[in-house]
C-alpha cells in the first residue's frame, strides 16, 4: 500500500478544502487564481491536483520492474511543486498532490472523495461561444458528474485583493432553487457578507401564486434554523432579491451588475441523476451572459458523496 505523501506539511486538517484542477497553462492559473480568492479569510485548504498518466512500467536486467515515467520526472515534478506553491499567498493553507488517473477528471474526482472536498474549482478559458466561459472537456466531464460543487474560472480570471464580498445566488422555479437559495444564504453566513438572489421567475413565465416564498426554500434546503436566518438577513438587508427581467435568459441577466469581488452559484440540471451535477441548456445558457466565478451545484446536494476507482498519489524520492 504506498504511502501518502504532501509537499506541504499543512497543520490540523481544515474543513472545507478546495481541489484545484492544474496544469501549466492558462486554465490551470485561472483556477488556481479562483481557488485562492475563495480561500481568502476562511480555513480553507487547497489542495492543488496534477493529474499524470498512467506509468509505464517497465522490467529491468535481473528481474523486477521500474517505473520508467516517475523516474524520469522527478526534477520535473520537483520544478512544477515549487512553482505552483510560490503562486498562493503566503497566508493560505495549500498543498500539492500529484495523481495517476485515465483522465484529468476521473482524478480530481478521486482527489475530492480522498480528501472529503467541498469545491472541485476549474479553468474555463475565453472562447467565442461562452465569451467568459468556454468549457473543455475536463470541465464539461466534471459538469455532467461532479458529486460536489464545481467552480468554473472565468478565462484570464486574476484574483482581486481581499476577500468575495457578496454571493449571488441565481434560481429560477424549477426542481432544484432550494439548494441555490439555500447553500446562498449558508455561504453568506459562514463568510459573515451579504447575499443576492437573482429570480428568473418573470422569464419563466409562472403565475405569482405558484412561486415559493425565499423563507420556506431555505426551509427545505437547511430547516428551520435556516429559514430563520434567511428572514432575518432578508429583514436586516443584508439579504436582496432581485427580479431579472427580459425577453430571455441571456437579455435578463445581460442586464444585472455584478461587483469586482464577486461569485455566483447556479443550480444544476434537473435532468441530473441524484446529488450529480448535470449542467443542462438552460445553464449553459446563463453562462454566457455571466462576467463573475460560477459555483455550479447538484440540485439535491447536501455534502459528499462516495467516488470510485480511487486512483495512486505519487511519492516524491526524497520527500
Amino acid at each position: 500500500m504506498p504511502g501518502r505523501y504532501f509537499f506541504m506539511s499543512p497543520s490540523e486538517k481544515s474543513s472545507g478544502s478546495l481541489v484545484v484542477g492544474y496544469v501549466a497553462d492558462d486554465r490551470g492559473n485561472d483556477a488556481l487564481e479562483l481557488a485562492c480568492f475563495l480561500a481568502i479569510g476562511t480555513w480553507s485548504e487547497i489542495i492543488i491536483v496534477m493529474v499524470l498518466p498512467e506509468p509505464r512500467i517497465g522490467r529491468i536486467p535481473g528481474g523486477g520492474v521500474t517505473n520508467h515515467t516517475l523516474d524520469a520526472n522527478q526534477t520535473q515534478l520537483k520544478k512544477w511543486q515549487d512553482d505552483v506553491l510560490a503562486r498562493v499567498p503566503e497566508e493560505i493553507n495549500a498543498r500539492v498532490e500529484f495523481r495517476y488517473g485515465s483522465n484529468d477528471a476521473r482524478g480530481l474526482l478521486d482527489a475530492a472523495e480522498d480528501n472529503d472536498a467541498t469545491l472541485i474549482v476549474v479553468g474555463a478559458a475565453a472562447g467565442r461561444l461562452f465569451r467568459s466561459f468556454s468549457v473543455g472537456p475536463t470541465a464539461n466531464t466534471l459538469l455532467h458528474s461532479s458529486p460536489v460543487p464545481v467552480a468554473l474560472a472565468p478565462g484570464g480570471f486574476r484574483a482581486p485583493e481581499g476577500k468575495v464580498e457578496r454571493i449571488t445566488g441565481i434560481y429560477g422555479t424549477r426542481p432544484g432553487s432550494e439548494a441555490v437559495i439555500g447553500r446562498t444564504v449558508e455561504r453568506a453566513l459562514d463568510r459573515d457578507i451579504p447575499l443576492r438572489l437573482i429570480s428568473l421567475v418573470q422569464v419563466d413565465l409562472i403565475e405569482p401564486a405558484a412561486i415559493r416564498d425565499i423563507s420556506d426554500e431555505a426551509r427545505d434546503f437547511g430547516g428551520r434554523h435556516l429559514e430563520s436566518e434567511a428572514v432575518g438577513m432578508l429583514e436586516s438587508g443584508r439579504a436582496i432579491i432581485e427580479i431579472a427581467e427580459g425577453r430571455d435568459f441571456e437579455d435578463a441577466l445581460s442586464q444585472i451588475e455584478w461587483l469586482d469581488k464577486e461569485i455566483a452559484l447556479l443550480g444544476s440540471s434537473r435532468l441530473g441523476k441524484g446529488t450529480s451535477v448535470f449542467l443542462g441548456s438552460r445553464a449553459h445558457r446563463i453562462l454566457r451572459t455571466l462576467q463573475v466565478p460560477v459555483i455550479v451545484i447538484p440540485s439535491d446536494f447536501r455534502g459528499s458523496t462516495t467516488v470510485e476507482e480511487p486512483t495512486q498519489i505519487i511519492p516524491i524520492a526524497g520527500d
